[in-house]
């Protein structure tokens, strides 16, 4: 029998079956599984922000949630970033990038000191 993919579907075919896994999905998650879903989602959408479009959408949404006592939690967390020195003030990002950079760098000496072995001969 051959396979089915999801081209031999009509776009709503296709949004239909979509629809069903969805709700099948959900139904058969405990609420810890949901719990740890949604918690995955959040990060990725506020801590996996690029650019200043998406940080500003990150921004309006944790305005929005916290409202009132956004003032007093940002004085709460700047407060524990002043006392704590080993908070980490580059984003994980560009601490990633840091390493990827190092890595490069020395790749680049290791060839030029193999190239250098070998024009010695």
């Amino acid at each position: 029998m051959e396979e089915i993919t999801y081209k031999d579907l009509t776009q709503t075919e296709l949004d239909c079956l979509k629809d069903i896994y969805i709700s099948s999905r959900v139904s058969a998650m405990k609420e810890n599984d949901l719990r740890k879903f949604v918690t995955e989602i959040i990060i990725d959408q506020i801590k996996g922000t690029f650019g200043n479009a998406e940080e500003r959408e990150a921004w309006d949404e944790i305005k929005e949630y916290f409202s009132e006592d956004l003032s007093k939690i940002i004085l709460e967390v700047k407060e524990k970033c002043s006392k704590n020195k080993n908070v980490q003030t580059k984003s994980p990002e560009e601490v990633e990038f840091d390493k990827r950079l190092s890595l490069l760098k020395q790749q680049q000496q290791d060839e030029k000191a193999s190239e250098d072995m070998w024009e010695d001969e």
